[in-house]
């Protein structure tokens, strides 16, 4: 399988990003993927044990049209424990809400201190011109 992330240069869609406190991005997840985490060089981050680290990118359609929503860390986290909240079984459909809510204990003078999180999963909406057919 080829790796999109390579393959492509990246996403054909812009990253929605979080700069300050309080910045959310909101839309139905149209898709997600699993990706190998790579540095700004091409080279795959792996954990202290030699484990992969994965990115997972959500693709939302917004209000102001269609993005990438990158998570890792404390975003997963997040989101996770929202979709399991409510119980769904697949986030595709979902409308999903990233709120950016302060920064969390810098443990290193090397490294920012990690950014905060609250999600929020609200289940599809169904519609209801499927049931005709």
């Amino acid at each position: 399988m080829t790796d999109i992330f390579l393959s492509e240069g990246g996403s054909k869609y812009p990253a929605l990003k979080f700069e300050n406190v309080n910045d959310t991005h909101s839309g139905t997840v149209i898709e997600v993927k699993k990706l190998e985490d790579r540095d700004p060089s091409g080279t795959v981050k792996t954990w202290d044990n030699g484990d992969v680290r994965y990115v997972f990118v959500f693709t939302l359609n917004t209000a102001d049209g269609i993005g990438n929503l990158w998570a890792r860390g404390a975003m997963v986290k997040s989101i996770r424990e929202a979709a399991q909240a409510i119980g769904v079984s697949t986030m595709i459909g979902t409308k999903l809400t990233v709120k950016y809510t302060g920064d969390g204990e810098k443990k290193s003078k090397a490294f920012n201190a990690p950014k905060l999180y609250k999600a929020k999963v609200e289940p599809a909406v169904k519609d209801d011109s499927e049931s005709m057919w």
